[in-house]
């Protein structure tokens, strides 16, 4: 199977909305339920654009027909902290253990180096151990543990802060 890793554009927004319906309704441990986000072309447009617009970074997995995940990496607003990026990382569960997400990160430090970023920082439930592995593997550490910072299934999960110090 070959996956593309690209910049997410402006034009993907229609394939972009049926992959995060298919993310949401697949993926158990994405901060959001099924049906909680909306999924309106206006607004993920409108999204695309100002992550475009701001030069943050946004890429998508694509397989032959189709996107299959995404890494986003926001920058920080004021002048102290514009220095630190959060990561989100969502891939559909078919296409998960296949280097998707190592390739992502090869991008995101990439961009971080051409944008002067120094920390990498994300959030995870403690319990998502493919995740944990992923981000360990690549270099992050725990900085510490937000517990019962997520509700779900009837019970509460606790969330690892993670970070990555570039040089």
């Amino acid at each position: 199977m070959k996956i593309e890793i690209r910049d997410r554009r402006r034009e993907d927004v229609n394939e972009f909305c049926e992959f995060l319906y298919r993310l949401d309704n697949e993926a158990e441990y994405m901060l959001v339920e099924k049906g909680e986000r909306n999924i309106d072309e206006e607004v993920i447009s409108g999204n695309i654009g100002a992550v475009i617009d701001s030069g943050d970074a946004c890429y998508i997995a694509k397989d032959d027909k189709n996107i299959v995940g995404y890494a986003i990496a926001v920058r920080e607003n004021f002048i102290r902290t514009k220095h630190v990026a959060t990561i989100v990382i969502g891939i559909l569960e078919d296409y998960c253990s296949k280097g998707i997400g190592s390739m992502f990160f090869r991008n995101i430090i990439n961009w971080a180096a051409e944008n002067n970023v120094k920390r990498l920082e994300l959030t995870v439930i403690k319990e998502n151990v493919r995740a944990v592995n992923l981000y360990k593997k690549v270099g992050f550490s725990i900085e510490g543990i937000r517990e019962k910072a997520t509700f779900m299934n009837g019970r509460y999960y606790d969330e690892l802060y993670m970070a990555k110090i570039l040089e």
